[in-house]
Order: structure tokens, then sequence, then C-alpha cells
């Protein structure tokens, strides 16, 4: 008489044979955007300026429901517990646009601009940056240096994720700094 051979765990210990099969994983699987050409360069370019320094980036939907990889990317990004509607600037780099493409579904994203120039050292206490995406100098405002948070502790590197990221990379033969967008992608910057 021949098995049945079933879809699930199988365990007699009364009779004379045992088997084990591998659960089914029929979760929702993490969308490998690469595999499929759906990252942000396979997109043609909608914007007929050249592309600005900076974004403007803020959560309208927090990632409830939403699997496990979505959550780890806005906590990554926004911090442990994101607030939607409050603003945050990002780097328009090759790594940062990836990470903002996966979480496209729950951002608005808006290029910075500079009407009034670029602002230097000097001006920071007098940097205002508007909902639409205008960075403007005013030099009416009093911003005390104090209340600006430049450096946020929590979203740097510790030294052994850097290391484990530098090695990573090192092992795959990928670039290891992306400065600025307008670096052509095969270059890579070497002591």
């Amino acid at each position: 008489m021949a098995k049945v051979i079933r879809n699930r765990y199988v365990y007699r210990p009364h009779n004379r044979w045992h088997r084990y099969l591998p659960l089914r994983k029929d979760g929702i699987k993490e969308y490998n955007y690469e595999e499929h050409d759906a990252t942000p360069s396979a997109f043609p370019d909608p914007m007929p300026e050249p592309p600005s320094k900076l974004w403007l980036a803020w959560l309208y939907k927090k990632p409830t429901g939403d699997p496990k990889w979505i959550k780890k990317t806005v906590n990554l990004l926004f911090g442990e517990n994101p607030v939607p509607g409050e603003m945050h600037v990002f780097k328009n780099t090759h790594s940062v646009n990836n990470e903002l493409w996966r979480i496209k579904h729950l951002i608005e994203l808006k290029p910075i601009t500079f009407p009034n120039g670029e602002p230097t050292e000097a001006d920071i206490d007098h940097v205002s940056i508007l909902p639409d995406g205008r960075c403007t100098i005013d030099h009416n405002l009093n911003i005390t240096t104090d209340s600006i948070k430049i450096l946020d502790e929590s979203k740097q590197f510790t030294s052994g994720q850097l290391s484990r990221k530098l090695q990573y990379r090192y092992a795959h033969f990928k670039d290891v700094y992306e400065d600025t967008v307008y670096n052509p992608k095969n270059i890579s910057i070497v002591d």
C-alpha cells in the first residue's frame, strides 16, 4: 500500500513511519525591485530641470498593516516613532533613493529648491524650509543654533554597522562612497 504524501507535518508515533514535511510559506514575500526591473533608474525622469541635491519628505500615513520590511525601512529613515506630517530632509543619492522607493506609497516627496541661492554656514540661523520645497533665507528670523538639531545620533551608523556595510560592498565590488547624484555610476573613490 502506497503512503499518501501530505502538504503538512505528519507525525504518527504509534505507526511504523514518521514523516516531517516542511511547512509551506504562504506569507507575503519581500518584493525584489531589481529582479523585476522596477528600480527608480528604470523609470524616465519627469523633471526637466537638473536634479536637486536634497529631498523634502514626510509620511502621510503610518505603516500599520504593512509588512515588517516596510516598517523597518520607515524606522531607518524617519526614526523609531515616525510622526505623519513631520518634514525630513534627505540627500539625493542612489542609496537613499532606493530606500525611499520602497516606501513610496507612504510618503510625499518634493525636491528642495533655493530661490535665494544656496545657504552658507553663516546663513544657518536664517534658513526656513517651506512645505512646497522652497528653502528661503530670511535675515529677519531669529532662530538660535541651539534649537537646530544638525546631527541625529540615532540615524548615524555605529562603527560595527559601518564596517559590515563596507565589507559587504567591498565583497560585492560596489561603490563605497556616494557623495552626489552628479557622479557617474561606475566611479569609485579609492584612497
